[in-house]
C-alpha cells in the first residue's frame, strides 16, 4: 500500500525527513510518533502529495509521488486517501450534508458539484454515511454549529462518503473530552475494520496505542528510530525511544 525507499522531505531547503526506509501493507494500522518537529504530520502530507519527494523514492497505492506525477494522477490518487485532522478542514458555513458530499467530488466528477447540485444517490449515500456516524439529525445543520466531538463525526463520514482505502488521521481525538474521545475511537476501529482500510495516526497520547494502532513508527528529528509491531515493543523500549525522539 505504501512503500518509501531512503525518502528525504525538504521545506524551504530544510531537511523534514531523512533517509526513511518504510513498508505499509493494506489494512494495516500505523501510529506515528514523536516530538514536536519530529517529521510527522510532514510525512502525512507526503502521503496525499501535498509535500514533494527531494530524494528518494515514495509509492503510494502504485502511485510513484518521486516521479513528479500529473495533477490528474495525483487527484486520482486524493480521491483514495481520506484525511481526519485536528482541525477537521470543514466549511463551517456549509451543512454537515454539504461536507459528507464534497468527499465524493473526485468521483462525482461534475462542475455541477461546485453549486452543489449533487444526484440523488450521492446524497442518499452521504446522509447513509451521517447515519452511520450518529448523525443522521444534524444533516442540515451548518459545520460551524457543531461540537468539536460532532465535527470530527462529520470528518469520519466524509471519509467514508469518499470510499477511500487509506485514512491519515492526525491527533483525530485531540481537544475531546473523555466522552467524545471514546465515541470516536470505536467509530474509527468500527470503519477501519469495516472497510478494510489502512490507517496511518499522528498519537501524542500513548493511552490510545492499543485503539488505533497495531505498529509503531518513532521518528526523532526526521529519521525514523523505531519501526516494529506494537505486539512486540515493550514500555520500556517506547519510553527510551520517545525520550530521544
Amino acid at each position: 500500500m505504501i512503500r518509501a525507499e531512503h525518502l528525504c522531505l525538504h521545506a524551504a531547503g530544510r531537511p523534514l525527513l531523512q533517509g526513511l526506509d518504510w513498508q505499509v501493507q493494506p489494512g494495516q494500522r500505523v501510529a506515528v510518533l514523536g516530538h514536536n518537529g519530529a517529521g510527522k504530520s510532514t510525512l502525512l502530507r507526503s502521503l496525499a502529495g501535498f509535500m514533494p519527494v527531494a530524494q528518494g523514492q515514495l509509492s503510494v497505492m502504485g502511485t510513484a509521488l518521486h516521479d513528479r506525477p500529473s495533477s490528474g494522477t495525483l487527484r486520482a490518487l486524493r480521491a483514495q486517501v481520506a484525511q481526519v485532522h485536528q482541525g477537521v478542514h470543514l466549511v463551517g458555513r456549509l451543512s454537515a450534508l454539504d461536507n459528507v458530499l464534497i468527499g465524493g467530488a473526485a468521483r462525482f466528477g461534475s462542475p455541477l458539484s461546485w453549486l452543489r447540485r449533487w444526484p440523488r444517490p450521492e446524497r442518499d449515500a452521504a446522509e447513509a454515511a451521517l447515519a452511520r456516524v450518529g448523525l443522521a439529525d444534524a444533516a442540515g445543520r451548518r459545520a460551524d454549529t457543531l461540537s468539536g466531538g460532532e465535527r470530527q463525526k462529520v470528518a469520519m463520514a466524509r471519509a467514508l462518503h469518499q470510499r477511500a482505502r487509506v485514512l491519515l488521521a492526525d491527533e483525530p481525538t485531540a481537544a475531546l473530552d473523555a466522552r467524545a474521545e471514546d465515541e470516536l475511537l470505536t467509530l474509527l476501529d468500527g470503519l477501519v475494520r469495516e472497510q478494510g482500510l489502512t490507517l496511518i495516526s499522528v498519537v501524542h497520547d500513548l493511552r490510545l496505542l492499543p485503539r488505533l494502532a497495531d505498529r509503531v513508527l518513532v521518528l526523532r528529528q526526521g529519521r525514523a528510530v523505531l519501526d516494529a509491531p506494537l505486539a512486540e515493543v515493550s514500555p520500556q523500549t517506547l519510553s527510551e525511544a520517545l525520550s530521544h525522539a
